[in-house]
């Protein structure tokens, strides 16, 4: 048996056409995995997407009540600052009425924490005077 020339070219146009069908399949798998990995890559995407929207939110709320907070620092400081100079003469106006009822400047000092020179001036200003 031999082969003439045209089953010979029949011949290798069918081992093309089985190759290239080979060839086709391989690429159909492949287009495959490759959609089925650029849907999962997007469905991460989206989801860090969301995330990061989440994410930028709370740092909004969070740099809000951070200002909040400053301003209600700042008016707390300035409520004391208002406190503290409406309270400052008020040790000298309770020691001035002690020294009055008797005491030493040894009492001030310890009882107004007073130093010595502020408890001294305040005894002997207000203290009970002796008429000669």
């Amino acid at each position: 048996m031999t082969l003439e020339y045209s089953d010979l070219v029949l011949l290798g146009l069918g081992a093309v056409l089985v190759l290239a069908t080979v060839l086709v399949a391989a690429s159909a798998v492949r287009g495959t995995r490759l959609r089925r990995r650029i849907a999962t890559i997007e469905q991460q995407f989206e989801t860090l997407k969301s995330d990061v929207a989440a994410t930028t939110g709370i740092g909004v709320r969070v740099g809000e009540k951070l200002r909040r907070l400053d301003q209600v620092t700042a008016q707390m400081g300035e409520r004391l600052g208002q406190l503290e100079l409406r309270g400052e003469g008020r040790p000298y106006d309770q020691a001035i009425a002690l020294v009055r009822r008797g005491a030493d400047a040894d009492r001030l000092m310890a009882n107004y924490g007073l130093s010595r020179g502020e408890a001294d001036l305040v005894a002997l200003v207000h203290g009970n005077r002796l008429t000669a």
